[in-house]
């Protein structure tokens, strides 16, 4: 699975908009002067005009410069390319590196280091596809809240008015945000009792990022320390998990989510 990574912000411009203002364009050649906050109007390989954000990036001295891409879909697609990558070092690093220690056991080699460097990798790049998979579906909660929204609610029988800048901040936790938020800021109707899985499997997901965070380090004997966090991180279906943020996302907001 490859998720397509679009430009943010990203408006179309009519052709005539486009000539008016590519003929007043001064066109830069150095980067003296050029500021981090830039816009440009571009055509797109697809032929489309578009209105889109740059930031750009020195290096070595020279300055490059192209599309900022939407933040959502940039660690969604990272959190699936890591864990295509956890599933390649299992399927082929493991199968490589295992000796036969029984029927059907095998033993990845302790290293100099102490620990085998397949093995490693296979929960780095676990650990960091949930964590990227939860930070694209935070940001999309926050993304899909109209400026002006304001969330009202009953907490031990007083009314309270939320606006954007309390329901991004500590005030409303995720489960808040996507249990009565979301439903009010989708283009389509969610109903979590029909959505019951996909409800059940992001909550799954969010814990499971939620113990890595925030590691907890006291515990009977050091056997048992981070045991419980990372085992759950292992058992947990990553792969179920995108698709069902996806599907969420997508109903949502209408083909938010593309997949190459």
């Amino acid at each position: 699975m490859k998720i397509k990574v679009p430009p943010y912000p990203n408006f179309k411009i009519t052709e005539d908009a486009f000539n008016g203002v590519s003929e007043q364009t001064v066109k830069k050649t150095n980067s003296k002067g050029l500021s981090n906050h830039l816009v440009m109007i571009a055509p797109f390989k697809t032929g489309e005009k578009r209105v889109i954000h740059i930031r750009p990036v020195k290096y070595n001295g020279n300055t490059y410069i192209t599309a900022f891409p939407n933040p959502i879909h940039l660690f969604l697609s990272l959190s699936s390319e890591h864990y295509n990558i956890s599933e390649k070092v299992k399927s082929e690093n493991f199968v490589k590196c295992g000796k036969p220690y029984g029927k059907d056991l095998y033993l990845l080699d302790i290293e100099k280091n102490g620990t085998h460097e397949c093995y490693n990798n296979y929960i780095k790049y676990r650990t960091s596809s949930i964590i990227m998979l939860v930070s694209a579906l935070e940001a999309f909660l926050n993304h899909i809240i109209p400026n002006d929204f304001i969330y009202k609610t009953v907490r031990k029988n007083k009314t309270f008015e939320f606006n954007k800048n309390d329901i991004e901040s500590p005030k409303i936790s995720f489960r808040e945000k996507m249990d009565k938020i979301l439903p009010q800021c989708s283009e389509r109707k969610i109903d979590w009792e029909i959505l019951n899985n996909e409800h059940k499997i992001i909550f799954d997901l969010y814990n499971s990022r939620k113990d890595l965070i925030h590691l907890k380090t006291n515990s009977q004997t050091d056997f048992d320390m981070y045991f419980e966090a990372i085992d759950r991180m292992l058992n947990l279906d990553i792969l179920l998990a995108i698709e069902s943020v996806i599907k969420i996302m997508n109903i949502s907001k209408n083909e938010f989510i593309e997949i190459e």
